[in-house]
């Protein structure tokens, strides 16, 4: 008796069984979620030209130039760089500020090399930002007869604008130093030195 309740309960599972299976099935959907293109590593060169102003909060002497700088780097990926650039300036003018009587001008050059960490963000397909964090060797060459060199901390910010995909410009603000003295020279003034660029970058 139990064995023919079990067989009659279990007809109708079957039929639906070999119903189902004989009959066609809807394909099983599955929603994909997009993966954004990575960056690939690669290299990259860049060439500026800026304006840079040493500043003496003291006596309110400046010393200003037109820069020409080349860099080199490598993109590690789509969020960050490394980059190691040198400066070298022409055209440099100088103001003696409430200096009296006035110094003999400075004519020197002003040079910089240095390597930076540079982080990146996307706004938009041709947008980006990016800030520089870095060490480099900063020198105003010939001043009061040698030269005066200062290492350390430097960083800045900018934006870039993707023209192909090979060829970006970008405009960036640098400060190369900010602390108390320069090497041998004004050792108890505020000494400020700051750059703004813009450049053109092509990427291999």
């Amino acid at each position: 008796m139990t064995k023919k309740i079990l067989s009659i309960l279990s007809l109708p599972v079957l039929t639906t069984l070999t119903l189902h299976a004989g009959g066609d099935m809807a394909p099983v959907k599955c929603d994909t979620i997009p993966i954004p293109p990575q960056s690939e590593p690669s290299f990259y060169l860049t060439l500026s030209g800026g304006a840079p102003q040493v500043n003496d909060d003291y006596t309110d002497e400046e010393i200003s130039a037109t820069i020409l700088t080349i860099g080199a780097g490598y993109i590690y990926n789509e969020y960050l760089s490394i980059e190691a650039r040198y400066t070298a300036s022409f055209d440099t003018s100088y103001d003696a500020g409430n200096v009296s009587p006035a110094p003999t001008p400075y004519s020197g050059d002003i040079t910089n090399a240095a390597i930076y960490l540079k982080p990146t963000y996307d706004i938009t397909e041709d947008i980006g930002i990016y800030a520089l964090a870095g060490y480099g060797s900063l020198s105003l060459n010939d001043l009061s007869g040698a030269d005066a060199t200062e290492e350390g901390f430097q960083w800045g910010a900018g934006v870039s604008y993707a023209i192909t995909e090979n060829i970006s410009l970008f405009a960036e603000y640098l400060n190369l130093y900010d602390d108390t003295g320069f090497d041998y020279v004004a050792r108890l003034d505020g000494i400020t030195v700051e750059a703004i660029s813009i450049g053109v970058s092509y990427r291999f």
